[in-house]
């Protein structure tokens, strides 16, 4: 009786294996990136209409500029320490309910992102809705104030 080799079928199921092992490996290894959305808004154009302008400049940060901020700066690689203090200040800040307030976040060049990642997830613990870079001036992170009326009835 003769035996019958045969030789790619051996060598597929060797090298199959191998390579699978081997390109799949470097795949697992990839960084995996996670995203934060940012809402930019629009630029204002010369060439834009007055109503483009008007619907702009109510969607840009600069009507909330005059309101009333307590500025709280936050030093280089400290803000995951000082995270049980700034919820605090947040919830202070929604249970004062005063119109036309906010807290302002000073950020420098010094600062990291993970100081900066540290505030947003503070806003997130202490369920703050609004908040936003301002991206024009200072790059400061400001938390405003979602006032409610006392006086009106939330029938929701």
């Amino acid at each position: 009786m003769r035996r019958i080799y045969y030789v790619p079928g051996i060598l597929s199921a060797v090298m199959i294996p191998i390579l699978f092992w081997f390109y799949g490996n470097r795949e697992l290894q990839k960084p995996i990136p996670n995203v934060i959305d940012l809402g930019l808004p629009h630029k204002v154009h010369s060439t834009s209409s007055k109503e483009e302008k008007n619907r702009i400049y109510q969607n840009s940060f600069e009507p909330y500029r005059s309101w009333n901020y307590k500025k709280i700066i936050v030093k280089p690689n400290t803000a995951r320490q000082n995270s049980n203090y700034y919820v605090s200040e947040l919830k202070k800040l929604q249970q004062r309910n005063q119109k036309e307030t906010g807290i302002e976040f000073i950020i420098n060049d010094e600062n990291s992102y993970d100081d900066f990642i540290s505030i947003l997830n503070d806003c997130h613990i202490s369920k703050q809705e609004m908040y936003g870079v301002d991206m024009d001036k200072t790059w400061h992170l400001f938390v405003l104030v979602n006032y409610k009326d006392p006086k009106k009835i939330d029938r929701g």
